[in-house]
């Protein structure tokens, strides 16, 4: 159809570590990881923080393909403590494909279970009615979704988060490519293997959690936590040669007008920067 975007990209959750609420944070917005990608007839949704439950009441709502993939960076609680109340996840009529790495797919099976077991949780994983097919990932994979055009969803388990790797997605349909790298720590100029994943791509999502002094500070050194600074990110947006960067995983001590001094601080960098912020949306049209 002409004037259909071959990728929309909109922000439900774009908070690192816990959400936080308030009026501090309304216009960045306070909710936990979570952005939705569509392509042809696909929904995508990477990560599932609590920006995935206001998604998951607007995907009730729409008409189309009772389907929806997800696909999760790695299982902080941050980062899938909203999967719990995702309104499909209970309608019979939906499919929820869910792929993350976890060493094998009963292994992942079991690590999402243990979030929603009766000492934590009333509802357990198996009684949820959806037709959850879930799935573990390599340390490479091509997914194909079959549309017109076709949607390819590609992705790279990554040692850039120190702690307990990453996979980092990468999204093409219609000659338009978006990356979501989340969670990654990177030095400056990028992570290799991160910089190597995005380059070329229109949009890259990076994580930028921290400032110089917080990353660097004393005695709260936040290096080897697993998280980039702005202008970590920036640097990769620009030896990546990315057509754009947009700022995520934003800390949750940082308010509104911290977030945007950074998105300043990193346009003097990158200037073709935009820092994440809820209901942000992008389109981008087929080449």
């Amino acid at each position: 159809m002409k004037g259909t975007p071959a990728l929309r990209v909109r922000f439900w959750g774009v908070r690192g570590s816990y959400p936080t609420p308030g009026p501090a944070t309304a216009r960045i917005g306070g909710n936990s990881s979570c952005v939705e990608v569509t392509s042809a007839k696909h929904t995508l949704v990477f990560d599932a923080g609590t920006g995935i439950i206001g998604l998951g009441r607007e995907l009730m709502q729409r008409d189309g393909d009772p389907t929806v993939y997800v696909f999760l960076s790695h299982l902080h609680h941050d980062h899938i403590e909203g999967l719990r109340y995702f309104a499909p996840a209970y309608n019979p009529r939906w499919t929820c494909h869910i792929y993350g790495a976890g060493g094998g797919t009963q292994a992942l099976q079991r690590l999402l279970a243990r979030t929603m077991t009766p000492r934590l949780f009333p509802v357990s994983l198996s009684q949820l009615p959806a037709n959850l097919a879930i799935s573990s990932l390599g340390k490479q994979e091509r997914i194909r979704l079959k549309g017109s055009p076709t949607t390819v969803v590609t992705t790279h388990y990554s040692n850039a988060h120190p702690k307990v790797g990453v996979t980092l997605y990468r999204v093409t349909c219609g000659g338009r490519s978006v990356v979501y790298a989340t969670d990654v720590e990177a030095p400056l100029g990028g992570h290799d293997d991160v910089v190597a994943f995005a380059r070329g791509a229109d949009v890259l999502i990076h994580d930028a959690q921290y400032t110089d002094a917080e990353y660097h500070g004393t005695p709260s050194n936040k290096a080897g936590w697993g998280h980039s600074t702005v202008r970590m990110a920036a640097e990769a947006a620009r030896a990546a040669k990315v057509g754009e960067l947009i700022l995520y995983h934003h800390d949750p001590e940082h308010d509104d007008a911290e977030v945007r001094r950074l998105e300043k601080l990193a346009r003097t960098i990158f200037p073709r920067t935009r820092a994440a912020s809820e209901g942000l949306e992008l389109r981008l049209p087929p080449r």
